[in-house]
């Protein structure tokens, strides 16, 4: 899923029903995406995202938004090297960063200490429409200012500035 379609892309650079540069205009889209997804550390379209942990400690997750309905996969390798999967691990999303605890009443098995724990988890926005509407602001601005400044002076300065006010509010932040 984009948040910007090719023809929002079309209408932002004013190029009508004009095809010819789809190619260059979605590999743009996607780049917008990627720099606000890096910037923000919001997840924009839905999928599953994979981070490993060592240990079982805190296991607060990168990825964001994630639904509190979410149900992530949690494993790890025993002293075999064989993977374990945990049962029922639960997804506390009461704040960012989403966290992955035990079930309730339960807690993580004892292991070795260095051991590696993987989380997967299906992270993201599930349409375009739930994306929040800056994100797309920035997107268009910076898909004008790619087409603009192709070697990135000065107007992609001016527009990463913007794309950065835009995205500021939605930013993760740690004290």
């Amino acid at each position: 899923m984009d948040i910007v379609s090719l023809e929002d892309a079309r209408r932002q650079l004013r190029l009508g029903s004009d095809t010819s540069r789809d190619q260059e205009l979605q590999d743009w889209i996607t780049d917008a995406q990627d720099w606000i997804e890096d910037y923000t550390g919001h997840t924009l379209s839905l999928r599953d995202v994979t981070q490993t942990f060592t240990g079982f400690d805190t296991m607060a997750l990168r990825a964001w938004p994630v639904a509190a309905s979410a149900v992530p996969f949690v494993t790890y390798s025993d002293q075999a090297g064989q993977p374990v999967a945990v049962p029922s691990p639960l997804i506390d999303v009461s704040r960012r960063p989403a966290r992955v605890v035990p079930w309730i009443g339960s807690r993580w098995p004892s292991v070795p200490a260095g051991t590696t724990v993987t989380v997967t988890v299906a992270a993201g926005y599930a349409s375009a429409g739930d994306v929040p509407r800056n994100f797309r602001r920035a997107a268009l601005l910076l898909i004008g200012a790619y087409d603009a400044d192709r070697e990135g002076g000065e107007i992609m300065q001016v527009a990463e500035q913007t794309a950065r006010r835009l995205c500021g509010g939605k930013r993760a932040r740690s004290l």
